[in-house]
């Protein structure tokens, strides 16, 4: 009976895990795989409404993960756009994702004066806000670069430090940022940035990467 508690300790495990995910994929993923567990747990146990129950539930991740992964292979349409900060929409849509944004980015200190915006699109539906200030020298730093939870698969950084993209259109080769918690600075480093001092920098064309 001890092993049996040990695997669904091991499945209650995986359930929480993949509750604690921000990534849509990852959580449905250690939801499958919890389910899964729960399913050898039941019966072992003879346990026909656990069983029942999770089978269902295996169901239902297969499903979303089918809907995730073809949505992931087909060709997704991004677009960065430069965007006012006078506007309306920026200030409600820091308002409405700032405690989302506290938890990966609490050195945000709120909207400037000197910002200068992009917004995320991904099929024509904002997903993303990065707000940037230039230093002078072609070179801008990175208060705000956010996607939401949805969206946050990596994919739209792709498209906002593209060599030639977004940034490069408005005089910019280099750009820094900083990274306060874990989660931002792995993001960062799989987006390319690399450490210099108490910042990360990205080089968007060969003369800012031979400068440096």
């Amino acid at each position: 009976m001890i092993w049996f508690e040990a695997i669904g300790y091991v499945a209650s495990a995986l359930v929480v895990a993949g509750l604690l995910m921000t990534s849509v994929l990852r959580l449905r993923l250690f939801g499958l795989a919890g389910a899964i567990v729960f399913c050898a747990y039941a019966l072992l146990i003879d346990a026909i409404p656990v069983l029942v129950t999770n089978g269902a539930v295996v169901f239902v991740h297969v499903y979303h993960l089918q809907r995730i992964l073809r949505d992931r292979a087909r060709e997704v349409y991004f677009e960065v756009v430069p965007w006012r900060i006078t506007g309306a929409y920026v200030p409600r849509f820091l308002r409405f994702w700032r405690e989302d944004i506290a938890r990966f980015q609490p050195d945000f200190t709120g909207l400037r004066d000197d910002h200068k915006a992009f917004i995320v699109l991904r099929d024509v539906v904002p997903v993303g806000l990065v707000l940037y200030r230039h230093l002078g020298d072609g070179t801008a730093r990175i208060d705000l670069d956010y996607v939401t939870p949805a969206h946050r698969d990596q994919r739209a950084a792709r498209y906002v430090f593209a060599r030639g993209g977004p940034f490069t259109e408005q005089g910019i080769d280099r750009v820094e940022a900083t990274g306060v918690t874990d989660a931002h600075r792995r993001y960062l480093e799989h987006v390319g940035f690399v450490p210099a001092g108490d910042t990360y920098e990205l080089a968007l064309t060969d003369e800012a990467t031979r400068g440096t």
